[in-house]
């Protein structure tokens, strides 16, 4: 579960953290300035608030000791930003508060669904589709270590790096959607190979309208499909391991 909730944050940060420049990190791991900042980003939300709503979940815990944590949390976020290790540009430390607390209790909601002997087929998908994207993007975050392989880009006004955010986040939804479709419903390996082809023909486009810019020689568009081949048995494997039968039914 915890992969599903670093899903469900990812869209928003890009939103919120990327493009509307709420706040930055300074956690001092990285000589390079930007990705120190992805680092406290992918820490905070990939790893420490998912962990903390699965502890949640995983020890039922009611919800005034939830909203606790969220407080906590929010206390935190306070003090970082005051001792520098965080900086807050339009961003309140409330809104952590709120945010945390509305994400822990969509977790709620996820565990309960995790445990039904017989999830509805929405479910199934969400929970494909929340598992494979995050899996997919780490990946593709430790190969590219921020636009070290490639970039996304328009001709149009707007800074490099937000268009590049939001263009990779648009093909990853795009991308997932198709992928959990492909291994979450009983379909024909006629249809299965459409997909393939699909994001074949995806990739192809991205990189002949040069909204894929290679930033190193030998690196194309296609190649991300080879992200995909790592990604499916990743995922196929959590499954196995967690005893959820939701894939290739």
């Amino acid at each position: 579960m915890q992969i599903n909730i670093a899903a469900i944050i990812h869209p928003f940060e890009i939103i919120i953290f990327i493009i509307m420049n709420a706040y930055q990190y300074f956690p001092g791991i990285l000589p390079d300035p930007q990705m120190d900042n992805y680092l406290g980003s992918y820490v905070s939300n990939s790893l420490i608030v998912p962990a903390s709503a699965v502890i949640i979940n995983a020890f039922s815990l009611s919800m005034g000791y939830t909203l606790g944590i969220a407080a906590l949390f929010t206390g935190i976020d306070w003090y970082f930003a005051a001792i520098g290790i965080y900086k807050h540009f339009w961003w309140k430390s409330i809104y952590t508060g709120i945010g945390l607390s509305i994400i822990y209790i969509l977790s709620k909601r996820i565990w309960a669904g995790l445990r039904e002997q017989q999830p509805t087929l929405i479910f199934r998908l969400l929970v494909i589709y929340l598992t494979y994207a995050p899996i997919y993007n780490i990946i593709i975050f430790l190969l590219n270590r921020g636009g070290h392989l490639f970039r996304f880009q328009l001709q149009c006004a707007g800074e490099p790096e937000k268009i590049h955010q939001g263009l990779f986040y648009i093909y990853l939804f795009i991308t997932s959607i198709i992928v959990t479709l492909c291994i979450g419903l009983k379909l024909r390996l006629r249809y299965r190979l459409l997909g393939i082809i699909v994001l074949v023909l995806l990739n192809w486009a991205i990189g002949h309208y040069h909204i894929f810019v290679p930033q190193v020689a030998d690196v194309s568009a296609h190649q991300l499909i080879l992200v995909t081949i790592i990604t499916v048995p990743t995922v196929s494997l959590l499954f196995l391991m967690a005893k959820l039968n939701y894939l290739f039914p």
